[in-house]
This record gives C-alpha cells, sequence and structure tokens, in this order.
C-alpha cells in the first residue's frame, strides 16, 4: 500500500482526486453533496469554535451563517504584510482584521491564486495566525482523509497537478511551487510529485488511443489557462517519463474567475455608485476614491471595504451623494453584509448561461441590492475581446515554441469550464478546424490523467 499514489488536480475553482486500478482511473466521490461528488469546490470555511468544512459543504456554512450578517472589522497595524491595502499611490500599508469580532467563520476561495503572491504571507484567523501553505493543508488534508477513507487505507504519495504558469514572473512561479509542495506535505504527503495539468488531462486522452497522435491541449481553468504540444500514443503511454513527448508548453495567467471580474467591472459598478458624484458644504466634489473601485472587481476584496473608516466615509458620502443615495446604500449593503460571494456567484451562473443562451441577465436582490442587468452572448464576447486576442497570441506562441504548424495537430484537447465558452471553442475551431476539438470532461479529465501518471 506504500507505494500506492493519488492523481490530485487542486484547482482554483474545483478540484478533484482520483486513483489508478487496473490500469484506470477511479475518481473518487470526496464531495457527497457536490452535484458531481468527484468534483469538490475549492472552498475552505473555518469556524469561529474551530469547526473546518470544504467544498459544498462549506459553501452551505458560509451562506447559512455569515451572509446578510452585518459585521464592521476594525483595521489594525502589524509588523508584516498580513493583509492588503492599496491607497491612492498604490503604496501597500500592512494590516489585519480584529481578531476579537464577532464573525461566525472564515471563508476561503480561490486559495490557489495567492500561491504567486509575494506579498501575502497569510492571514489571523480568531487569534491563530495561518500561513497560506497551512491554509491550502487545511483543504488538501481533509480531500486526502476522505479519499483515505475511501479506499480503505492511508495513501501517501500524491501526483499533484500545476500550472504551467503561475505567474508570468520566474521567480513567482518557483516560490508558488515551493508553496504548493510544502502545503501538500503538511496535509500528510510524504511523496509529492509535480505533473503540467495540460499534460495530465493529455494522458486521459491518451489511454483510449490505439494509433499514434500530436495533440494540443487546451486547458482553461478558475484560475489560469495553459497549453501543451504532446506526443500521444500506445507507445508512449508506456513511459514513466513523458517530458521527451512535450515538445512545447505555454500559457498565461487568464481564468473563468477573471472573466467574472471583467463582467463586474464593466456592467455591475453603477449599481454601487462608480460614477456618483457629491458635493461638499464647501463645494468640492467628491467622488470614489480609486483604491475602493479596485476593491469591488473580486469578491474576497469587497471583504476589505468592511472596515470601520471605509464605512464611515461611504456613509458621509451617502448623505451628500443625492442622486445617487441608493447605489451608495447597496455598497454599504454589498460590504457589511457579505453579500461579495453570492453576488459573483450569480456573476458565474450568467456567464455559464451564456454558453448555451445568446441572452440571460444577471440578477440579484438582497435588501438594498437590486441588480437587473441584462447580458448577451455578443456583448460579453465584446467584454472579453482583449482577453479572447491574448489568448488566440499565446496559442500561436505555443505551437511557434514546438515548432509545428496547426495543420501538423491531430485533437486539440479542451479541459478546464471556461473552455466551453462558445468564442473559445470558435477560435479553437477557426485555428485547427471543427473536427480536431475533442470535447472531453472538462472538470476530471486532469485529475484522471494525474491517477493514471500516479500508478505508472
Amino acid at each position: 500500500m506504500s507505494n500506492l499514489r493519488y492523481g490530485l488536480d487542486f484547482g482554483t475553482s474545483n478540484s478533484a482526486i482520483g486513483i489508478a486500478e487496473n490500469g484506470r482511473a477511479r475518481l473518487l466521490p470526496v464531495d457527497p453533496l457536490a452535484p458531481n461528488p468527484a468534483v469538490t469546490p475549492t472552498v475552505l470555511f473555518v469556524e469561529r469554535e474551530g469547526g473546518l468544512h470544504i467544498g459544498t459543504e462549506a459553501i452551505e456554512q458560509f451562506v447559512a451563517r455569515n451572509a446578510g450578517r452585518e459585521i464592521v472589522r476594525r483595521r489594525i497595524n502589524t509588523g508584516k504584510v498580513i493583509e492588503q491595502f492599496y491607497n491612492e499611490s498604490r503604496h501597500i500599508f500592512m494590516a489585519k482584521f480584529d481578531a476579537d469580532v464577532d464573525l461566525p467563520g472564515r471563508f476561503f476561495h480561490a486559495i490557489k491564486s495567492f500561491l504567486r503572491d509575494e506579498a501575502f504571507e497569510g492571514t489571523n484567523v480568531f487569534g491563530r495566525f495561518y500561513t497560506l501553505e497551512e491554509l491550502i493543508a487545511l483543504f488538501l488534508g481533509t480531500l486526502k482523509s476522505r479519499a483515505d477513507a475511501i479506499c480503505g487505507h492511508e495513501v501517501k504519495g500524491v501526483v499533484l497537478g500545476r500550472p504551467v504558469h503561475f505567474s508570468d514572473d520566474w521567480s513567482k512561479d518557483a516560490q508558488a511551487v515551493r508553496r504548493l509542495h510544502n502545503a501538500a506535505a503538511l496535509a500528510g504527503f510524504e511523496d509529492v510529485q509535480f505533473m503540467f495539468e495540460p499534460i495530465g488531462a493529455a494522458l486521459a486522452y491518451e489511454a483510449t488511443l490505439a494509433h499514434e497522435e500530436l495533440a494540443f491541449v487546451f486547458d482553461f481553468g478558475g484560475g489560469t489557462l495553459d497549453f501543451s504540444v504532446i506526443r500521444l500514443g500506445p507507445t508512449h503511454a508506456r513511459q514513466v517519463e513523458r517530458m521527451a513527448d512535450v515538445l512545447a508548453v505555454g500559457g498565461v495567467v487568464i481564468g473563468g474567475t477573471t472573466l467574472d471580474e471583467d463582467i463586474m467591472e464593466r456592467r455591475l459598478l453603477e449599481y454601487f455608485g462608480s460614477r456618483a458624484v457629491a458635493k461638499t458644504l464647501s463645494g468640492n466634489t467628491v467622488t470614489y476614491p480609486k483604491w475602493l473601485l479596485a476593491q469591488l472587481r473580486s469578491w474576497h476584496t469587497i471583504q476589505l471595504l468592511n472596515e470601520r473608516e471605509t464605512i464611515r466615509f461611504l456613509k458621509e458620502f451617502r448623505v451628500l451623494a443625492k442622486r445617487h443615495r441608493d447605489e451608495v446604500e447597496a455598497l454599504i449593503c454589498l460590504a457589511q453584509k457579505n453579500y461579495g460571494w453570492e453576488l459573483f456567484k450569480e456573476v458565474e451562473r450568467a456567464k455559464i448561461e451564456l454558453s448555451s443562451l445568446t441572452q440571460t441577465e444577471i440578477n440579484f436582490e438582497r435588501e438594498a441590492i437590486r441588480i437587473h442587468e441584462p447580458l448577451s452572448r455578443r456583448s460579453f464576447e465584446r467584454l472579453i475581446s482583449a482577453r479572447l486576442y491574448a489568448i488566440e497570441e499565446a496559442m500561436q506562441a505555443t505551437l511557434d515554441a514546438a515548432g509545428v504548424r496547426p495543420e501538423a495537430i491531430g485533437v486539440v484537447l479542451r479541459t478546464g469550464g471556461s473552455s466551453l465558452i462558445p468564442a473559445v471553442q470558435m477560435m479553437l475551431e477557426r485555428t485547427f478546424g471543427a473536427d480536431k476539438v475533442f470535447k472531453q470532461e472538462v472538470f476530471t479529465s486532469i485529475a484522471s490523467g494525474l491517477a493514471l501518471a500516479a500508478g505508472a
């Protein structure tokens, strides 16, 4: 049993774990509350009392215990960077949240994306400081324990997926790998090996092949977009070391959450007073400071607005901004009542719906917040057009690095939920031909390939 290893896809949005049995990958149902128990949302909820929840259970606990609850945090200075805030000049100053606030629990999402952030060391959770590695280990360790229980024995080895690029900066990329290795060790894995995630996706497809083929893997997940050009086939599958078959890897730091943030920034900020103008008694014009608008771009930075000085500013601004009073009130509600997560889940839902419909609407009503924003597929594609151009350029750069033209590619393997976006599919079909784009399982193909590699 000591030689057994898991294949573990630790994703920004979702994770999966599997093991090889008789030459086939078996994905383990570690999240019984999820629609697909083999796919676990990469989220963590730590209760004030010490309880720990991951996946679907964590989401349910957070929504039930935190959403709609008014909590104002107090900001105090510390000697090192724990939580990041930015002033008008983009200088970091160091602060943490008061550990004594009456918060039922802390909710963590997209923790993988912080691996490349040199400034983020960790956070205070109810009086205890957790490093980023320790937070990730809480998630990975719980995932491992559930997998061990299903298998009936402890497995201490793992082939862990990693993006081609955590960051465009090689030093940050190397730091991210070290941190992830340390987190896996803290979670109880004694033998930790890494494999590029798009290669993992290719191995799952290769298990079905009876002939040689050159593949382009397009892995568009929640946090990153990775490519690889790799030789596949029965002869290659019998080899333990596969790097000689990898002609090139590439990618860009764009993920599904990036597109959600683009929608928020371009279509929803007006609902929270981004264009509000207030007149002071002395006749001066006041608008939102730039740093405040920047925090609205993602759900977890929205929480940083919920501290006394910022709430005091917003309440004073609300009095002066008479024509935009409702929008400012909506922002106060969003920040104080912990509705950021639910709002971004609604944005994500609408984005996903546009993969099958040409028109949808973002609908979100909570207390003072009233959002009804039409969103068409065409307007969404215009909104992300710069992202699509960057993706196409990076794809071509990867082909150039491999020394192959698109016509030489035998199959295009898409994986990751964002690969389902119609504009992305059209890009792949335009580049390689519609007949070459293989629609494999987008959420579990990487974990299946990593499990096969772990069993080799």
